[in-house]
């Protein structure tokens, strides 16, 4: 299957996870990130900050993670519990800064 937006809840842990931004992320403000990186495809950052708030609330809603009225800004983003949040883990390899 192709990339997903949504789903994939509680299988990251099993042999095929699903990896999106509700099963996976492990914080909600990374997604601000890379929208605003990498969309609108044909003209990268030219979106503005509403415009990147208003399309992460419609992703973390279709995973059930805001109502379907949220309307976020960078503190209430921030506030987002992502279902993954506590699964990462620091990389111990010794080249890597912590």
């Amino acid at each position: 299957m192709g990339d997903r937006l949504a789903g994939g809840q509680g299988t990251v842990g099993t042999p095929k996870p699903i990896r999106t931004v509700g099963s996976y992320w492990p914080y909600a403000p990374t997604l601000f990130d890379y929208i605003r990186r990498a969309m609108p495809q044909n003209a990268p950052q030219s979106l503005s900050d509403e415009d990147v708030y208003a399309v992460s609330a419609f992703i973390l809603n279709l995973n059930g993670l805001v109502g379907a009225d949220a309307i976020l800004d960078a503190k209430s983003l921030a506030a987002v519990k992502m279902p993954n949040r506590d699964s990462f883990v620091g990389d111990a390899r010794p080249d890597v800064k912590r």
